[in-house]
């Protein structure tokens, strides 16, 4: 699989593209080092160690307020598993399986009973990893989890969000059994969670809208940016016989999920060899398109997430109490978020669709992604400093550092408050 070669062509399609060649060459790099990143929104969270600047002189880490995204889990499409199934299984008995169809249903098959009434459950690998991300952030700033530090959760109202919290604050009292940890879980709590849910009693719908800058529809980006039926031709002799012309795209992309979804739990099982490598790249180009496009227009509807950030920061701040603020959602409200803050540059209003791989890209998202702000004090100064930290990793903010990542605090707020 020459995939290299493959993921440059990708992101050289527009050659009007406004990017720089150093931005092109960073998501290039990226993604022929990371070609699990080609899974998108299915790609789990890293969970080792990650290199971290030391702090201006003086200056000591005292507080954390953090947003992740639900760990790794089955397949969220209620229908997926189901639909996989009868079909592959029609074709069987309308002999119109391939030989490679045979072999995917025979891989299917030994898998379809752990998965089939699991649609949306966490799952072993996002329980595990989990608790892996709370000892990191633990070994990474143990000063803000002394014995009796002020840790407070909250979590959206979805089952797997509640179990991923579960076992972040677990992974947490494993590396201090003496925090003060509590978990919170109500529609009281959603503003902060899920703004623009409809359980949240709270919810503001007029909120300011940021209309896309291109009028491309999604049905036609697929079409000029993959021809699925090839993939069909591997799997089934007749395959308008197998999925209705007007379904065959749900279910490439269904196989697409299904494949990606193997990160996400404990199998050997591959069944990425149904897809050529410049297949790959389409599909996952195809999914940028989708969440950009479906994220863009509303994402300043999440505002309320980054005013209670704000809001309890200042708290912690007149305190002076160590700890951490935890909140557990989703990979759609977590991208507003990083919308809205621009980080590392996902803040970027695309006017042309081929420039979406490159200011945004959907494997920032990842299973059990995550946003940390690092708050850091000094004794000689008042002055309040931090970074933030996306999956771990040191982030970019559109503001001027004190130093390497380390922002302002008060500059922050100069900007974001409203």
């Amino acid at each position: 699989m020459n995939l290299k070669r493959f993921l440059l062509a990708a992101l050289l399609l527009c050659a009007s593209a406004v990017f720089s060649p150093a931005q092109q060459a960073d998501v290039f790099d990226y993604l022929a080092a990371n070609p699990s990143c080609l899974d998108g929104t299915d790609r789990v969270c890293p969970t080792g160690p990650v290199a971290l600047t030391r702090a201006p002189r003086g200056y000591k880490p005292f507080y954390i307020s953090h947003y992740s995204r639900h760990g790794a889990r089955y397949a969220s499409q209620s229908d997926l598993y189901g639909t996989l199934n009868e079909t592959l299984s029609k074709a069987t008995s309308d002999d119109n399986l391939t030989a490679f169809g045979l072999d995917f249903k025979r891989r299917f098959d030994s898998l379809y009973p752990e998965v089939r009434y699991r649609t949306g459950d966490l799952s072993k690998v996002g329980w595990d990893q989990q608790q892996a991300l709370a000892a990191r952030m633990y070994a990474n700033f143990p000063a803000v989890f002394p014995a009796g530090a002020d840790v407070q959760a909250w979590t959206s109202t979805s089952t797997r969000c509640v179990m991923t919290m579960s076992s972040f604050c677990l992974g947490l009292k494993g590396c201090c059994p003496k925090l003060d940890l509590v978990e919170h879980y109500g529609k009281v709590f959603l503003p902060a969670i899920l703004p623009q849910d409809s359980g949240n009693p709270f919810r503001d719908k007029n909120y300011p809208r940021t209309p896309l800058s291109f009028d491309e529809s999604l049905d036609h980006y697929i079409a000029r940016t993959l021809d699925y039926r090839p993939i069909l031709k591997r799997l089934f002799k007749d395959p308008d016989k197998a999925v209705q012309t007007q379904k065959q795209w749900d279910f490439v992309s269904y196989l697409w999920f299904f494949s990606a979804g193997m990160n996400s739990l404990v199998t050997d099982l591959d069944f990425h060899d149904l897809f050529t490598p410049e297949e790959l790249v389409a599909l996952w180009k195809i999914d940028d398109f989708q969440f950009y496009s479906d994220a863009w227009p509303g994402h300043l509807g999440y505002l309320p997430i980054l005013d209670d950030i704000i809001a309890k920061a200042d708290e912690r701040i007149a305190e002076g109490r160590p700890g951490a603020d935890l909140r557990f959602g989703h990979d759609y409200t977590l991208l507003p978020l990083m919308m809205i803050l621009d980080l590392d540059g996902i803040g970027h209003d695309v006017s042309d669709p081929d420039e979406i791989p490159v200011w945004f890209q959907t494997y920032r998202v990842p299973m059990g992604a995550n946003v940390q702000f690092v708050f850091y004090r000094a004794r000689c100064s008042d002055r309040i400093l931090f970074k933030v930290l996306l999956n771990g990793e040191e982030a970019r903010l559109p503001l001027e550092p004190v130093s390497g990542p380390y922002y302002d605090w008060t500059s922050f707020k100069a900007k974001f408050v409203r």
